[in-house]
C-alpha cells in the first residue's frame, strides 16, 4: 500500500509539473525562471534519487523480472550519455551548450527513470500522466490563442506566425488534439449530464488546439490528426456505431458552419507544401552527414554533446539543433550512439503497438506526436516527448484502459 501510495504522490507530481509547463513554460525555454525551477524540482521528486543512482551504477542490469526493453534502454542511456559528453569534454564545448543536450537526453529517457516508480499504480498513473498531458496542450494552445489575438477568422485565410517560442510545437499540442475529442465523443454517448458536460469541454479543448494547428499551418501534426481519426472512425464504426454517428455529427455541423475555415486551410496546407517542400530537411542531413563523415572518431562517436553546426534550415548558423532525431543522433554522437538510440526506440516500440490494441484511442493521440517528434521535428528534446513515452509504456505493460467511452 506505501508504495501505491508514493507512486500516486509522483504521478501527482508529474500532472503538476505539466501544468505548469503547458501554462508558464514553454517546449524549450531560452533560460530558467521561476516556473522551470519548479517544473525541474517536480521532475526530481517525482524520479527520486535511488533510480536514477541504480540506473548510473548498472544495478537495474542484475535485476529480476524486468521487462525487456529495460535492460537495452539501460545500456543505449550509458552509451548516449557517457561516451557524447567525454567526447563533447575532450572537444572543449561551451558547457551551456553541453547542457542543452543533455537535459533532452534525459528528458528523452524518463522512461527508464519513471515507469519502474509508477508500476505500483498504473491506473492512476496513466490518468494523470494522459490528464497532465491533456492540460498543458490545451495551455499552450491558449496562449497561441493568445499572442495572435484570438484570430479565429484567419484561419484558412493566411498562415499565422508560431511566435517567438513556438509553443504549438509541443507533442502535447497534438496529444490533446487527437485524445480530448476521441474521449470527448465517447462520453457524450453514454453517461449522465455530468458525464456529457465533461465530454463537451473535452470536444472544444480538442478543437481549439486541433484549429490552432491549422491556423499555422502545422502540415505533418494536421496529417497525423487526420490519420488517427480516420484509423479511430473505422473503428468505432465496428465497435461503437453511435459514437461514430456523434463524432460524424459534430464534424458534418463544423464543415456546414465554417466551410471556409476547413477548405481554406487544407488550401493553406497545399501552398505551404510547394513553397516549402520538406523545409530543406535534406540539406540538413547532408551538412550532419558531412559533420559525422569529417574523421573516424567523428564517424564512430560524433562531435560530442554541446557541437554546434552550421545548419541550412536556419540560413546557415550554427546551431546546437538538427530538425530530426537521426540527423541529431548522427552528428552528435556518431553511428555507435545512433545504434543505441535505434536499439532503445526498438525496444519501446512494441508496446506502443500493443497500446494501440488494447486501447486504441490512447494509443493513437500518443501514436501521432511521437511519430512527429521522432521522426521529422526538434520536439523530440521537449518534456512531453518523454513524458508521452512513459504513457505509452506504462500503459501497455498494465494492459490500462481509461474509462469507458
Amino acid at each position: 500500500m506505501a508504495g501505491k501510495g508514493v507512486a500516486l504522490w509522483r504521478a501527482a507530481g508529474l500532472f503538476v509539473a505539466l501544468v505548469l509547463y503547458g501554462l508558464l513554460s514553454a517546449p524549450a525555454p531560452a533560460e530558467i525562471r521561476p516556473a522551470e525551477a519548479v517544473i525541474g524540482a517536480l521532475l526530481v521528486l517525482g524520479v527520486g534519487l535511488l533510480r536514477p543512482l541504480c540506473v548510473a551504477t548498472g544495478q537495474t542490469l542484475l535485476e529480476r523480472g524486468s521487462p525487456p526493453w529495460e535492460m537495452p534502454a539501460v545500456l543505449a542511456l550509458a552509451v548516449l550519455l557517457w561516451c557524447p559528453l567525454m567526447r563533447g569534454v575532450w572537444l572543449d564545448w561551451a558547457p551551456g551548450d553541453m547542457v542543452r543536450d543533455v537535459v533532452p537526453l534525459l528528458y528523452l529517457f524518463l522512461p527508464v527513470l519513471l515507469v519502474p516508480l509508477l508500476r505500483a499504480a498504473p491506473d492512476r498513473a496513466v490518468g494523470l500522466l494522459a490528464g497532465g498531458l491533456a492540460v498543458a496542450g490545451v495551455g499552450f494552445a491558449l496562449r497561441w490563442w493568445k499572442q495572435a489575438e484570438w484570430g479565429f477568422g484567419a484561419v484558412g485565410v493566411r498562415a499565422m506566425a508560431d511566435g517567438g517560442v513556438y509553443l504549438l510545437n509541443a507533442p502535447s499540442v497534438l496529444f490533446a488534439a487527437i485524445a480530448l475529442p476521441a474521449f470527448g465523443v465517447g462520453m457524450l454517448t453514454r453517461g449522465g449530464w455530468l458525464r456529457r458536460a465533461a465530454g463537451v469541454a473535452a470536444v472544444l479543448g480538442g478543437l481549439l488546439c486541433l484549429v490552432a494547428l491549422a491556423g499555422a499551418v502545422h502540415r505533418m501534426a494536421l496529417g497525423l490528426a487526420a490519420i488517427a481519426f480516420a484509423a479511430l472512425g473505422l473503428l468505432w464504426l465496428r465497435r461503437a456505431p453511435l459514437a461514430v454517428l456523434g463524432a460524424g455529427g459534430i464534424a458534418l455541423l463544423l464543415a456546414t458552419l465554417f466551410p471556409e475555415a476547413l477548405f481554406g486551410a487544407l488550401g493553406q496546407v497545399a501552398e505551404k507544401t510547394r513553397l516549402a517542400g520538406a523545409n530543406t530537411r535534406w540539406e540538413e542531413a547532408e551538412a550532419a552527414l558531412g559533420q559525422a563523415l569529417s574523421s573516424p572518431a567523428a564517424f564512430l562517436f560524433g562531435q560530442g554533446w554541446g557541437a554546434l553546426l552550421a545548419n541550412p534550415a536556419v540560413g546557415g548558423w550554427r546551431v546546437s539543433y538538427t530538425h530530426t532525431l537521426v540527423t541529431y543522433a548522427l552528428a552528435k554522437t556518431g553511428v555507435v550512439g545512433l545504434c543505441a538510440l535505434i536499439a532503445y526506440l526498438g525496444g519501446l516500440a512494441p508496446r506502443v503497438l500493443a497500446l494501440l490494441r488494447s486501447d486504441p484511442v490512447l494509443g493513437w493521440a500518443v501514436s501521432g506526436p511521437l511519430l512527429m517528434a521522432l521522426g521529422a521535428h526538434t520536439s523530440f528534446k521537449y518534456l512531453d516527448t518523454g513524458l508521452l513515452l512513459t504513457l505509452a509504456v506504462l500503459a501497455a505493460e498494465r494492459g490500462k484502459r481509461l474509462p469507458p467511452r
